[in-house]
């Protein structure tokens, strides 16, 4: 029996790296999650565990955690504050994960894609659990074993950036049945207070692609990283005066901007159910913050949000500066319908799914109302879901035909990553380059001017940052989107 207790004893001393076993802790303890937003997506790149004691050393070689069911790397741990920032002595402990990319998203994320809907949503549950093994706290040494659903305890420093949140409704009819329907936007702005001295300043309006609709701004926030467009790196290009910074409103639609009125994902070759209350959520906004300065509103988004750029531009043509539609899904041609008034639909990717006709949407009339306009588009060569030569080529093509003069496109081989080292992500996530602010060269118009389909003259590039020529107005040359896009007013 001694043997056997003996031999018992020297296992679980190897089990646990001949570690000593510690009293486990016995007081409280609350597991918060610190949500991340990225070029691929949210992440969870920290777990913050606050005790009702203070800890004065951390054994960080002996911990596992598990988040949401996948077993985490563990970068390091560490005691630290509440927010995750390293302390001497604390009672908050931070263990800092890694977070590889995999199967479209990272592993673990806090978002989850509801196939029914086509929509990101938050996870209803989130499950951390945590093992460590030693801890000091008052001079004697714990164990700690967690296992906490930390859905609702959440962290997420970029979500915070838009601290002026508001919904806008109204009654509108509809496109689709022509009945009267009320509608609901919701609202998330980034308004840092060292604008509000001084000069007017420009504003930037985000508008989410398909799966980040909902009434959850921080989806649209998250889905996209559109939290970028708030940080140092973008807002250092805008000036008014010796200000520095702009104005970043991201709006959030209830379902899809390409909703004809039916609820559905449309095609792109109709108006959007939101068209009117799109405008009159950002004429309210605009008045509400008299900082704005209304001759330098720029408007852009990514697919779904590309075509409700477009849309918007040829409803309301002489209100915005500037646009920046990324891998838009507004169509060039229209789509076929049977005789009940549906789409005839074929197998295919995303807009693939849409019988084209020889009949144009984007009409010439279009490019002669829009042509004045400054526009910036972006998009990959090897988009799966927005097909270019169908949709922004074609647009770019018609709009210089038109004579507009101060329009550019940056067009990428592939979309390779910087945040994960030697990602490769769908085509369509274009708008991860203009979020790196990775957007400088264009194609050249001259060429595309007098080509063909289906290419119509493009030479996609990313070794020149979308082509090998550079946008050129009133006498000024731009290697950068932004630097143009602040340079641009009505």
């Amino acid at each position: 029996m001694k043997k056997l207790l003996m031999l018992t004893f020297a296992a679980t001393a190897l089990l646990s790296g001949c570690q000593a076993v510690n009293p486990p802790y016995s007081q409280q303890a609350k597991t918060t999650i610190l949500v991340q937003g990225q070029e691929g997506g949210p992440n969870v790149p920290k777990v913050i565990i606050a005790l009702n004691d203070e800890v004065t050393s951390l054994d960080n070689q002996h911990i596992s955690i598990t988040t949401a069911g996948v077993q985490r790397e563990l970068k390091n741990a560490y005691i630290s504050d509440a927010q995750g920032n390293p302390q001497a002595k604390s009672r908050f402990i931070t263990l800092e994960l890694t977070v590889p990319y995999q199967d479209h998203s990272y592993v673990a994320s806090p978002f989850v894609y509801n196939i029914q809907k086509f929509m990101n949503e938050w996870a209803t549950e989130y499950r951390v659990q945590t093992a460590i093994q030693s801890l000091t706290i008052n001079g004697k040494n714990y164990s700690l074993n967690l296992d906490q659903d930390a859905i609702n305890n959440r962290l997420v420093p970029d979500t915070a950036l838009f601290n002026v949140r508001s919904a806008f409704s109204g009654n509108y009819r509809n496109p689709y049945n022509r009945k009267i329907e009320k509608l609901t936007l919701q609202t998330a702005a980034f308004e840092p207070e060292n604008l509000k001295q001084g000069e007017k300043n420009p504003l930037i309006i985000w508008l989410h692609g398909q799966g980040e609709g909902g009434t959850d701004p921080d989806i649209a926030i998250l889905g996209n990283e559109a939290s970028a467009l708030a940080k140092s790196p973008i807002q250092h290009y805008f000036h008014a005066g010796k200000q520095t910074g702009a104005y970043v409103l991201v709006v959030q639609t209830p379902t899809y901007w390409m909703d004809e009125g039916d609820g559905k994902n449309g095609g792109g070759a109709n108006p959007s159910r939101y068209t009117q209350i799109l405008m009159d959520t950002i004429k309210a906004y605009v008045k509400s913050n008299p900082d704005v300065d209304s001759r330098r509103i720029y408007l852009g988004g990514d697919s779904n949000g590309g075509y409700m750029t477009v849309n918007m531009l040829v409803n309301y043509p002489r209100y915005f500066a500037a646009a920046y539609p990324i891998c838009e899904a507004y169509a060039y041609f229209q789509h076929k319908k049977d005789n009940q008034g549906q789409y005839v639909t074929q197998q295919g990717t995303g807009t693939e799914a849409f019988v084209t006709t020889d009949s144009r949407w984007f009409s010439t009339a279009k490019a002669n109302k829009i042509k004045h306009i400054p526009i910036w588009f972006v998009a990959s060569n090897d988009d799966p879901v927005v097909n270019p030569h169908k949709y922004s080529q074609p647009t770019y093509q018609a709009l210089l035909k038109a004579g507009a003069k101060n329009v550019w496109f940056s067009y990428f081989e592939t979309v390779q990553g910087t945040d994960t080292p030697n990602t490769r992500y769908s085509g369509h996530f274009s708008w991860i380059y203009v979020l790196n602010d990775q957007v400088g060269g264009v194609q050249n118009p001259t060429k595309i001017l007098s080509a063909t389909a289906p290419n119509y003259g493009f030479e996609p590039s990313n070794a020149n940052f979308g082509g090998n020529f550079q946008a050129k107005f009133n006498g000024k040359s731009y290697s950068n989107l932004f630097t143009w896009l602040n340079d641009q007013r009505k």
